[in-house]
């Protein structure tokens, strides 16, 4: 079936929220329901309130559901190397910044001018949405965390271990 393009007005300070929700969106089967269902704080969905379990916020950074998906694991650089080949140009320029400085928190902003996008730290965040389809795939969790700023912002970064996953997965390629 091929893609519709849709355009919807979404307030600017949750775009990021609205990209993980869409994720989570690609990722699931075509009819059935969405994870988490609507998304929205008072919810109950995976943008919905919580005390600890994954889909709860933080400050403003969010924990994206993983009810089934398995974290990365050193045994996993096979299908690290799978989803690094699968990415788009834009999303690989993304990784590669991250496997740089493992553990280091980078603002969205700061990423989006490294990278040239010109959607700013929100198009970092829709870079994201391909990634998190393919990692659905793979029954693994997203490889790149997010964190609330106190400014309202949202860094990105990944954990040293699974950097270590991506970058044996990289060297080896």
């Amino acid at each position: 079936m091929a893609d519709k393009a849709i355009t919807v007005d979404v307030p600017e300070d949750r775009v990021p929220e609205f990209y993980l929700w869409f994720a989570a969106f690609l990722a699931s089967e075509p009819g059935a329901p969405v994870p988490g269902g609507r998304p929205g704080p008072g919810r109950g969905g995976p943008f919905g309130p919580g005390g600890g379990e994954p889909g709860h916020r933080r400050r403003r950074g969010w924990v994206p559901p993983v009810e089934d998906a398995a974290a990365w694991t050193a045994d996993d650089t096979a299908e690290a190397a799978w989803l690094y080949g699968k990415l788009a140009p834009p999303a690989r320029a993304l990784f590669d910044a991250l496997l740089a400085a493992p553990g280091t928190r980078i603002a969205g902003n700061d990423l989006a001018a490294r990278l040239g996008l010109e959607k700013g730290a929100h198009g970092v965040a829709g870079i994201l949405a391909w990634p998190g389809r393919y990692c659905r795939k793979l029954g693994r969790v997203m490889p790149v965390s997010t964190a609330g700023r106190d400014d309202g912002g949202t860094d990105y970064y990944m954990e040293p271990e699974v950097a270590a996953v991506f970058a044996a997965a990289v060297s080896a390629r």
